[in-house]
This record gives C-alpha cells, structure tokens and sequence, in this order.
C-alpha cells in the first residue's frame, strides 16, 4: 500500500513538472501582461496529474524500481502530451491575435481610403533609385515616416536572428503609387518624386508599369501605415500590392 501511494505521488509530481515548468520558464523570460496561468489551465493540469498518477500506481505495482525511475517513466507520456498541449495552445492563440491584427488592418484601410491588393503578383524591377540620391529637405516627413515604418516592418517579423518561436507566415507587400501602361510615363513620374522620395522604382507588373515607393518588400502593416503616411502628407493616392 505504501508503495502504491509513493509510485502515485511520484507519478503526480512527474505530470506537474510536465504541465507547468513549461510556462513557468515562460514567465521568467515572458511579458507581465501575458496572463500564462489561466484557472482552467491549472484545474485540467492538476485533474491531468491526478490520472497520471493512477496510471503510475497501476503500472508499477509489482514492480522494483527506484524512485528516479519511477520518476523518470512517469515524465515521459505527459512531457509528450504536455508539450503537445502547449504548442496547440500557442498556436490558437497565435490564430487569434493575428485574425485581431488583421480586423484592424482592414479598418484602418477602409478608414484611411487606402486599398489593399491581395492577389499576389510578380513584379520585375525596370529602374531602381541612384544609391547616392540625396532626399531634398521640401518634405521631411519621408524621412521620419520611413523610419517609423521600417522600425514597424522589423519588429512584427521579429527582428533578425534565429527565430523558433511559434508566429504567423508574413506576406510581403509593395507600396504602388501610380500605375500605367506607359513605360516613359512610369520613369518620368519616378523621377520627379526621387526629389522627395529617394528609393521610388518602377517595376512591370504583367502588362502595367508601377511607381512604388520603395522596391523591398514589407509586411502588411508597415506598409500601410507608410503609405497612410504618404497620403496623407502628399497628393499621392497609394495602394498596397501583395507580392511573390
């Protein structure tokens, strides 16, 4: 009898370490306005605990193991389905506050009046900006906001380096500030707003020439607010184009 109710309380305590280390690590390096700690969350790990602590008791009955090994057999399914559980947790949630993300993208475009293009498209660069352009100084929101844009950019891709974590796959956007048929119309235009915009290109787009507003690449909502930016400091009519 003793040893059943050590084989349980070993294979309760091995399930605890199994449910709940995991995001006790991730409060120490995580945000305190993250709750980690829900009360569902920690009556289903007990409730959890609690049968793989009769499993335990069950399976080593008449067996003569130590308490490590004990310790250890009982760690190993609810490591598994702990992890399990957690990677599905993050991942939902993960679904939910990118579908939140999205919400307030479109409604800062619909607001803003400017649309967003989600056929994806390939684009073929035809001129890129001199790298030594120098922007004038008649429209110095272009520097700040372009900064402010790019820190927006860099920060919703999660910065550089190794990333592991669990995130959302990013589509990449152009800002379109004029769309032709004309090719010498398209390069005309490209010139006269490297006065204020130094990194305009023109790319084709299938049949069309388009004059964008920088040809890297960002993410949705860096680019949006840019190109809110631009229109609302210029005449400009932008439009977001997804990209391939």
């Amino acid at each position: 009898m003793i040893r059943n109710v050590s084989n349980f309380a070993i294979g309760f305590f091995a399930a605890i370490c199994a449910v709940f280390v995991p995001r006790l690590v991730a409060m120490l390096g995580g945000n305190g306005d993250i709750q980690t700690f829900h009360t569902n969350y920690i009556v289903l790990g007990i409730a959890f605990a609690l049968i793989i602590g009769g499993v335990t008791a069950i399976f080593m009955h008449s067996k003569q193991k130590s308490a490590a090994e004990t310790f250890m057999t009982a760690l190993g399914i609810p490591a598994l389905l702990a992890g399990a559980l957690n990677s599905g947790t993050a991942s939902s949630e993960m679904h939910n506050i990118e579908s939140d993300k999205q919400k307030l993208i479109e409604s800062l475009s619909q607001k803003s009046e400017v649309p967003i293009d989600e056929k994806a498209q390939s684009i073929e660069t035809i001129q890129t900006a001199p790298s030594d352009h120098k922007p004038s100084s008649g429209m110095g929101f272009s520097l700040i906001s372009s900064a402010y844009a790019q820190e927006v950019a860099d920060s919703s891709n999660g910065g550089t380096g190794l990333n592991l974590g669990i995130r959302p796959e990013q589509k990449s956007y152009v800002i379109v500030l004029e769309k032709t048929g004309d090719k010498n119309k398209a390069l005309q235009l490209a010139a006269e707003l490297r006065q204020t915009l130094p990194k305009v290109a023109v790319v084709q787009a299938k049949d069309d020439y388009l004059v964008i507003e920088n040809p890297e690449p960002q993410e949705k909502s860096g680019a949006l607010l840019r190109a809110v930016e631009l229109k609302k400091n210029s005449n400009l009519k932008p439009y977001l184009l997804q990209v391939k």
